[in-house]
């Protein structure tokens, strides 16, 4: 299965999805696209370059690394697993993937997504979503 293929099947799968993306962060590219609304490709375009600096910026290693000293995470995973941002309209979903460290799967949803399910979905994704790379 191609990696637009498992994008798209994400996005019909998670509720108010509009668009996904697959974001390698040593290069910030995007590896994979799939969207249902024309502006939400802009975004991933930006979201791209700023997912590197979300997952690891200085500010979010500090903080992991005060997690690790204190044995409140688990040692053998590099980071932040997952992020959800909520803006003015919409749900970002960004997951990191467990084959690959250093690849983070990104879904935008509408904000009226309902957030627990989403997540939950999103999560269940991830699984063939990394598969296809």
């Amino acid at each position: 299965m191609s990696i637009e293929t498992a994008l798209n099947n994400a996005i019909a799968t998670i509720p108010d999805c509009i668009a996904a993306g697959y974001v390698d962060m040593e290069t910030g590219m995007l590896l994979g696209t799939n969207t249902s609304d024309p502006d939400a490709a802009d975004a991933l375009d930006s979201l791209a370059i700023a997912v590197a600096n979300l997952f690891q910026g200085r500010g979010v290693k500090a903080f992991e690394d005060l997690l690790r000293s204190s044995d409140a995470e688990e040692a053998e995973y590099p980071g932040f697993g997952e992020i959800a941002v909520f803006s003015n309209d919409r749900l970002n979903i960004f997951l990191r993937t467990r084959e690959y460290p250093d690849h983070v799967v990104c879904y935008i949803c509408n904000s009226s997504a309902n957030v627990g399910l989403a997540l939950t979905k999103s999560h269940l994704s991830l699984g063939p979503v990394a598969a296809a790379v």
